[in-house]
């Protein structure tokens, strides 16, 4: 089947990009995903429906949703990620083809634009990028590479961030944010409303910022981890029972 510039081959759990002839044989989160989207394509398809799948493996985790979907944005490419919509709160959308995409998912929209027109409206985003920059607080955070919720038995939601440097040679970050978002949905209640989660340049460290509320005050812990093994673990079950990762 036909997605963007990829060939998904469904039977065999491959995406090819043709124009680049690059072939991914998915792992089981990411061919369990696509494989729903295109099965119900042109259909909201809840997160529930995407973990579960048809019942013949483990349920994924929250976490593992939101990476795979991540991943196949990615190998998409730009021009064809928005294919996949999020869906706020309730799931994602495989659209039937690029050119049925909501007109502010576009990110080809600029070509119909005369070349003047491209000119001049490049000329006047970079007078507006050049007034504000000076203004900008950089103490307000990059956006996150990855962020999801996490559902509490008591009802309460945790969300958990990842942030990085670059968008690739991330596989580390996402593992350990799926273990430890394994351990905050363990939590039966919490006093963290938020979790933002970083790997150092040279992946030897892991920081761990939660934020929340506690008897009435905001309350807010920093974690930091080394781990100069091979492989690294940096978090494991243990460690989350030790640390108190409920707060």
């Amino acid at each position: 089947m036909q997605l963007g510039g990829c060939w998904f081959d469904r039977d065999r759990g491959l995406l090819v990009e043709q124009s680049r002839d690059e072939s991914w044989h998915l792992p089981r989160a990411e061919l369990q995903v696509l494989s729903l989207l295109v099965e119900h394509q042109g259909k909201l398809v809840s997160k529930h429906v995407l973990k579960t799948g048809d019942g013949a493996h483990p349920p994924l985790t929250d976490t593992s949703v939101a990476r795979a979907v991540f991943m196949l944005r990615s190998f998409l490419g730009p021009q064809y990620e928005s294919l996949i919509e999020t869906v706020k709160g309730q799931g994602y959308l495989l659209h039937t083809s690029y050119s049925q995409l909501p007109r502010h998912l576009h990110h080809t929209g600029l070509l119909s634009f005369s070349w003047w027109g491209v000119s001049l409206l490049f000329g006047l985003m970079l007078a507006v990028s050049l007034f504000y920059i000076s203004r900008i607080d950089h103490s307000i955070p990059t956006e996150p590479l990855m962020s999801t919720e996490l559902p509490l038995e008591s009802g309460q939601h945790i969300r958990l961030y990842l942030y990085a440097n670059s968008k690739t040679n991330n596989t580390l970050l996402f593992e350990l944010g799926e273990r430890l978002g394994q351990g905050l949905i363990a939590c039966r209640r919490s006093d963290w409303a938020d979790v933002y989660t970083s790997l150092s340049h040279d992946k030897q460290l892991f920081y761990i910022t939660l934020r929340g509320h506690k008897l009435g005050q905001s309350v807010i812990r920093n974690i930091k981890i080394a781990d100069l093994r091979r492989p690294k673990e940096f978090i494991d079950a243990q460690w989350l029972q030790e640390v108190g990762i409920c707060g």
